[in-house]
This record gives C-alpha cells, sequence and structure tokens, in this order.
C-alpha cells in the first residue's frame, strides 16, 4: 500500500475508534484523539520517524476547530504535496448514538450541567460537517463493527491505483433492514425472479455459483445490470464536476443477500474499467 495520510474524525459514539483500529490493523501508524492544534506539528514528527502511512483520529473540543482544522490541511498538504491526505468522517444517526451512550453509560465530551446529551451530539456534528467536504463518509447506524472496519480498510486500499478515476463503493442491503442513510444512488433488485423460492437456492447467496447461474439465465437481470452501468457511466462526470470523493451506490432487495449481491458484484465487473470500487454486503459481509 502506497504511503498516505488518512485523517479520521468522528462524532461521539460514532465508531472513530473501530476506523482508526482498522488502519492500524493493515500497517499505519496511528495517533488517537489529537487535539487540532498539535495536528501539523505531529503529522510531522511522525513523517520523520516513521515510514509507514499515518492515520490520525482528530477530536473537535476546540471552539476554533474548524478553523484549526482547515489551516491544518493546508499546511500539511503544503509541506507534503506528494502524500495523499484523505478524511474518512464517521456519524450515526441521533437515535443510534442515544441508545450507545445509555448503554456505554459514558458522558459526551460536549455534554454538561447546562448541555443535553441531544445538544452535545449537535454541536459536535455541526463543527465536524463544517470541515472537509470531500471525506469519505460513513454512517454506522446501521452497520456493524466488523463491516466498518472492512470499509475503511477498502478505502485506504483505494489510493494505491488509479487515483484519477472516480471512486464508488457498491453495497448490497436488504429493504426489510432500511435503505443505507449515506447511499447516494439506491437502485432496486426486487424486480428480479427471487432465488429464494427455488429449490436449494435459499440458504445460499449471490456469491454462490448456483444462485450466479440461476440469476445469470434470468433476461432481466442482465437488463437490470446495464441500466444501472449505463445510468452511472453517464452520471460520473457530473459527481465529478460536483466534487464527490465518493460515490455510494446501494443495490437491495428482500433479505439483501440473493439479488443485491449478484447485482452489486456484477456492477463492480461493468464499472472497474472507469472507477475505482470499493464493494461490501451490509447483511452478509464477507468475512475478514
Amino acid at each position: 500500500m502506497s504511503v498516505q495520510i488518512i485523517l479520521v474524525l468522528g462524532v461521539s459514539g460514532a465508531g472513530k475508534n473501530v476506523a482508526l483500529g482498522a488502519l492500524e490493523d493493515v500497517g499505519f501508524a496511528i495517533v488517537s484523539n489529537l487535539p487540532v492544534a498539535l495536528l501539523v506539528d505531529t503529522v510531522d514528527a511522525m513523517l520523520a520517524t516513521h515510514t509507514q502511512s499515518l492515520g490520525v483520529s482528530v477530536n473537535a473540543h476546540s471552539p476554533t476547530f474548524v478553523a484549526d482544522f482547515d489551516h491544518g490541511v493546508a499546511r500539511i498538504r503544503a509541506l507534503h504535496p506528494a502524500l495523499p491526505l484523505r478524511v474518512v468522517r464517521i456519524d450515526a444517526s441521533d437515535q443510534t448514538l442515544q441508545r450507545r451512550f445509555a448503554e456505554t453509560r459514558r458522558k459526551h465530551p460536549f455534554a454538561s450541567d447546562d448541555t443535553t446529551l441531544q445538544d452535545a451530539i449537535a454541536e459536535e456534528r455541526s463543527r465536524l460537517r463544517a470541515v472537509a467536504a470531500s471525506a469519505f463518509d460513513i454512517d454506522t447506524s446501521a452497520t456493524s463493527t466488523h463491516l466498518l472496519r472492512q470499509r475503511v480498510r477498502q478505502f485506504a486500499a483505494a489510493v494505491t491505483e488509479h487515483a484519477e478515476r472516480p471512486l464508488l463503493e457498491i453495497s448490497s442491503f436488504a429493504y426489510r433492514e432500511g435503505i443505507p442513510p449515506d447511499a447516494d444512488l439506491v437502485f432496486d433488485a426486487r424486480i428480479l425472479p427471487n432465488p429464494f423460492y427455488e429449490p436449494g437456492l435459499a440458504a445460499l447467496t449471490g456469491r454462490d455459483a448456483p444462485v450466479i447461474d440461476y440469476l445469470r439465465a434470468q433476461p432481466e437481470t442482465a437488463a437490470l445490470v446495464d441500466a444501472i452501468a449505463t445510468y452511472v457511466r453517464a452520471s460520473l462526470p457530473g459527481f465529478s464536476a460536483d466534487n464527490r470523493a465518493r460515490i455510494h451506490i446501494a443495490i437491495g432487495c428482500t433479505g439483501g443477500k440473493h439479488r443485491s449481491v449478484y447485482v452489486a458484484n456484477a456492477l463492480k465487473t461493468a464499472l472497474e474499467p472507469v472507477a475505482r470500487v470499493l464493494r461490501h454486503d451490509r447483511e452478509h459481509p464477507q468475512p475478514e
């Protein structure tokens, strides 16, 4: 993996530490929960003493966080122009964050006797959203720690080749579990015949050969994949003009197991010639 710098931002309770740990697992030297005022000096010191990529999580506690973060990132890019610097930002719904704080009985770092948990979450999120317009955003409201680690590792690996191409994230999901909150484009694979009702296929997934063979034999399948791929290819210039760091394409079916997984994999194959592609399955992630 090419040497790079990844800054990790995250609303408290959303999974920032899990994301940073995923970077450490793939060989990054990491620093956790760094005050933003120390960002430039810390990165300089680490680059002087380490030969691997750097992963740094930055907290937003300072009232001047927005200005300090923007200045720090600009300074690092000026001092180290050859190193890619990218940002991952982790968030979750208010309901999810409130439940997690209730379960862990921890105090939110922005909370006080005069500040409710809801207000503390809103203030921290406001600061984090005011920076890094091109951040790779991940919503963990319906995401397991395993899947979060997988998505972060894939993002880290995507810097190594064809950096000039747009970055697409293609996922499968189950409609009964809700649409992924951070999806940019959502397509419905429930219009395809369902392998679940075919003998011997219910327990398999869209990655298994019998399911693949069954769906390939349906004329509707190729038509759906071709239509989605054509639309995405035609939309890429517009997304690039809008300065999107990545486009998350979510493919749904009833259980997120057969049709959506197959279509997502077929789209990956169809779009790899024009984009860098990350693939994951929300309900049935691949083992680590």
